[in-house]
């Protein structure tokens, strides 16, 4: 059987029932996650498919941004 690394804080303790989640770091505390990845969004797929959407949207501009220095540096002749 392993053994926990660290000490228990007072911050560790359950007190509102909220689900507790790993947190990044040294060790494993057991820590509330109050940012990013708290709580599952109600509708997934829909985030999913926004996020493919601004994901395709941000590799054209950069396509068109590079385009656009190619077309500078050889009209800088």
């Amino acid at each position: 059987m392993a053994k926990a690394i660290g000490t228990a804080r007072s911050t560790d303790t359950n007190l509102k029932g909220a689900t507790l989640r790993s947190s990044s770091g040294g060790g494993m505390t057991f820590t509330p996650a109050k940012g990013l990845g708290a709580s599952m969004v109600d509708d997934l797929d829909a985030v999913v498919t926004r996020a493919k959407r601004q994901y395709a949207a941000d590799r054209r501009a950069a396509a068109r941004e590079r385009l656009m220095d190619r077309i500078d540096a050889a009209l800088a002749f």
